[in-house]
């Protein structure tokens, strides 16, 4: 059944499912839905004005591209072809994004399913699933409803609305009484045409290091205006920005490829590794000293011949550009010079200036005051310091954001300790069984904190400190009894698009008990001495660390779930402290042993290319081979709706 629509709203009340987000998470989630139970009312909300999400057409601006070239970017049951506008070996452009998400919808008939400029409010449980709160973005009351708000209920509930959907605040102090424009990198898109076309504005400030960052000082400098760049004395400094294309050794590598060469991702400590199958292999590289050292000789390889071959070698200028640490503990942060012309060229002529200091406040009409007492003036100053990690949605009742494994400030002292003795064990086993990660940098400021508005009467800001995101697998809530809830897209990963596409059949599988025995993260048989745990690490009734061939009882699983996910958690911490690895799951280098980690689960065969030969040999893993995935579930299961 689809819903009926009125001037965007929908004219029924309750849905059998609905998904909030309609980008690439939220798209392939209700289109594997109806695959499965084609008799589903299911309903897709979302905030912009257009199909996408991040990639919804009022998002973009000129140049926007992705990291990926041709045929890494697609769904597995729908590729994208060179009619889309985008040849081989082409990067791909924000308007091809959209265009393709746009035409996926149509092809799945998910348009007439979708609520546009319509945000979710709150989100209330209920006896038998979810009250939602919706609201019109628009000005205008709509549907003879006040400020144009509207109640659905619905049994099942998908939130796909991602980890880019709020940008993080310019929490600066000064900034209520600053006359030049302050604008968020989210907003690119529709400012950057005053920004561009301004005769006075010839002087911009861009704050910030990530892709988005550099995305900006390239349009704004190849657009004629003098760029300041400012990277934090006291922050990560800068990502690594690799060449499409690397030697590494004697091999040429499609650098985006390399993450999806399964013997590539046996260098990767990785507390799921072993649902690969490899798991004696990738012990002797991760347990012994030799292997330990072959490992860390590459990683160190890898990030050196991204900078050198990059140009980051090239000029003294551009040191302040190189990355704080070894490319290995950057997770996604590693992100592809995608550009026309050569990036670095800007800053050499100078059309660029690149200053490594901390901005105390802003003063004046035009004036950045740093802390080292020195100024400058800018015309307009773009902020780009990422997106805020904390759900959007007012879930409600508080007391359940720690049921539901959200990033919350709500909970008591004896559920902080629960989750403090969980994740004191998981720390002793993830360093047993990767030394290595031993060695992770430690950083001076806290991932986990994040400010709230800025105030208006400029007063210093308190900054919060959060939960972080804990998802059993990243997508589901770990205490959850009634499993009618997932999140969709709450991590970073690569091959976005496949691991959306497997991860709503997973979520399926999940919100109708049909997962199968589930692969195991922890090593059941290994021993951990009791006086190498941390002395709050009291296990007080946690799962046994024995083998398990199955479990004894409903309660054992679920202590096995929640322990594994402070495992599945507290690893993306230790691997991933230059990426987002504290805040939420962050791996670049583990998509393929991920992706085996839910087809496991689902009670397929993780090896889509035939045997091991094939499997070490037979090249990177692409969309294509997870092809036939839903089919083969579906054929599985015996379903016939």
């Amino acid at each position: 059944m689809s819903p009926e629509t009125t001037k965007g709203w929908t004219s029924n009340s309750h849905y059998d499912v609905i998904v909030i987000g309609a980008g690439c998470a939220g798209l392939p989630a209700a289109k594997n839905y109806l695959q499965i139970e084609p008799s589903t009312s299911l309903l897709l909300i979302d905030v912009n004005r257009s199909i996408g999400g991040v990639w919804a057409k009022e998002n973009l601006y000129p140049g926007l591209k992705t990291n990926n070239l041709l045929g890494t970017y697609e769904f597995p049951d729908f590729p994208m072809h060179e009619g889309f506008g985008v040849k081989k070996g082409e990067h791909i452009s924000g308007e091809v994004c959209h265009e393709y998400l746009r035409q996926y919808a149509e092809k799945f008939d998910l348009m007439k399913r979708t609520l546009l400029e319509t945000k979710v409010k709150t989100v209330e449980k209920i006896e038998r699933g979810w009250n939602l709160t919706l609201q019109s973005v628009k000005d205008d009351g709509l549907d003879g409803q006040t400020q144009g708000k509207r109640l659905v209920t619905c049994t099942k509930l998908m939130v796909a609305t991602g980890l880019t959907n709020r940008p993080a605040p310019i929490d600066i102090l000064g900034s209520e009484s600053f006359k030049a424009p302050i604008i968020n990198f989210a907003s690119l898109g529709a400012e950057i045409p005053t920004l561009l076309n301004d005769p006075s504005i010839k002087q911009v400030t861009v704050i910030g290091t990530g892709k988005a960052a550099y995305d900006s000082v390239y349009l704004l400098a190849t657009s004629g205006k003098r760029v300041t760049w400012i990277v934090r004395k006291s922050g990560h400094g800068a990502t690594y920005m690799s060449p499409p294309y690397v030697w590494i050794g004697p091999f040429y590598c499609w650098i985006e490829m390399v993450a999806s060469l399964r013997p590539f991702t046996f260098l990767s400590p990785c507390v799921w590794g072993n649902a690969d199958g490899f798991g004696k292999l990738r012990s002797l590289l991760h347990e012994s000293r030799v292997g330990r050292w072959i490992v860390e000789n590459v990683w160190k390889k890898l990030g050196s011949d991204i900078l050198e071959q990059g140009g980051l070698n090239k000029y003294e200028k551009l040191t302040v550009l190189k990355p704080d640490a070894e490319a290995m503990w950057y997770a996604t942060g590693i992100a592809i010079l995608n550009y026309p012309t050569n990036f670095y060229d800007l800053i050499v002529s100078r059309q660029v200036e690149i200053l490594r200091k901390d901005i105390e406040r802003l003063e004046g009409e035009n004036s950045i005051k740093f802390t080292d007492g020195t100024t400058i003036e800018t015309n307009a100053l773009l902020s780009s310091n990422g997106w805020m990690f904390t759900p959007d949605i007012e879930f409600l009742p508080p007391s359940l954001h720690l049921e539901l494994g959200l990033p919350t400030t709500e909970y008591t002292k004896s559920q902080k300790e629960i989750w403090d003795n969980l994740n004191a064990r998981a720390d002793v086993e993830i360093l047993e069984r990767f030394p290595m990660l031993a060695k992770r940098p430690r950083l001076n400021d806290d991932p986990l904190a994040v400010s709230p508005n800025l105030p208006a009467d400029n007063t210093p800001l308190e900054r919060k400190a959060y939960m972080p995101w804990r998802l059993w697998r990243g997508l589901a809530p770990p205490l959850s009894k009634e499993k009618n809830l997932v999140f969709l897209g709450m991590m970073a990963n690569l091959q976005v698009a496949v691991r959306n596409n497997l991860a709503g059949i997973w979520a399926y599988a999940y919100m109708n008990g049909m997962l199968e025995s589930q692969a195991r993260l922890t090593l059941g048989n290994m021993e951990v001495a009791m006086e190498k745990r941390p002395q709050q690490a009291n296990l007080n009734g946690l799962p046994s660390e024995t083998a398990m061939n199955g479990y004894e009882s409903e309660k054992e699983r679920e202590e096995d779930i929640l322990y594994e996910t402070a495992l599945f958690n507290r690893f993306n911490l230790w691997r991933a402290p230059y990426g987002f690895g504290a805040r939420y799951p962050d791996f670049a280098f583990d998509n393929i042993p991920f992706f085996d980690l839910l087809l496991r689960d689902l009670g397929l065969n993780p090896w889509r290319k035939g045997g091991w030969i094939r499997e070490i040999f037979g090249g990177p893993y692409l969309p294509k081979d997870y092809r036939e995935v839903v089919d083969e579930w579906i054929s599985r299961k015996g379903l016939n709706f």
